[in-house]
């Protein structure tokens, strides 16, 4: 069999996630409901609120699931290397390779990047992002351990 099905660049332009953001938002409610429902002490229920804000902020600054200037847009995985291109919504552009600490299962994948400059950027899939058919060919591929970084790269 001379043709690779793994021998294509894969070019991915993930949408925001909606479910994504569903999950977040259902998550940050459950907190705040639970935290209202235990009634904590005042300082205890302070401390709470603090946290639900900050993980808020946070996640708006960080949008691993697609939303915001820093969220990932585009990944191009280049199948002579294993070198990936990430492109973000600002329009930054940078070269990275995929960590091992890479996660893949059936409804969520997180890709973990190393940039060339050191940083390191990562990028949930819940699903609703991309193609049935290129989620499941980055599956394949993530599972098979070609796209990832060998261990001292």
């Amino acid at each position: 069999m001379s043709s690779n099905a793994f021998s294509a660049t894969l070019d991915l332009r993930p949408r925001p996630s909606l479910r994504g953001m569903q999950l977040i938002v259902g998550l940050h409610v459950l907190a705040a409901s639970l935290a209202m429902i235990a009634q904590p002490p005042d300082h205890m229920g302070l401390l709470l609120s603090g946290l639900l804000l900050i993980s808020w902020f946070s996640l708006r600054r960080h949008p691993v699931i697609g939303f915001g200037k820093k969220a990932l847009i585009r990944l191009t995985w280049h199948a002579d290397s294993p070198k990936w291109s990430l492109e973000t919504a600002a329009g930054e552009a940078s070269d990275a390779t995929l960590l091992p600490s890479t996660l893949v299962t059936r409804h969520l994948l997180v890709l973990n990047f190393k940039l060339a400059d050191g940083r390191r950027r990562s990028r949930a899939l819940v699903g609703d992002e991309l193609d049935p058919e290129l989620l499941r060919r980055l599956r394949a591929r993530l599972k098979s351990g070609e796209a990832l970084a060998k261990p001292g790269a």
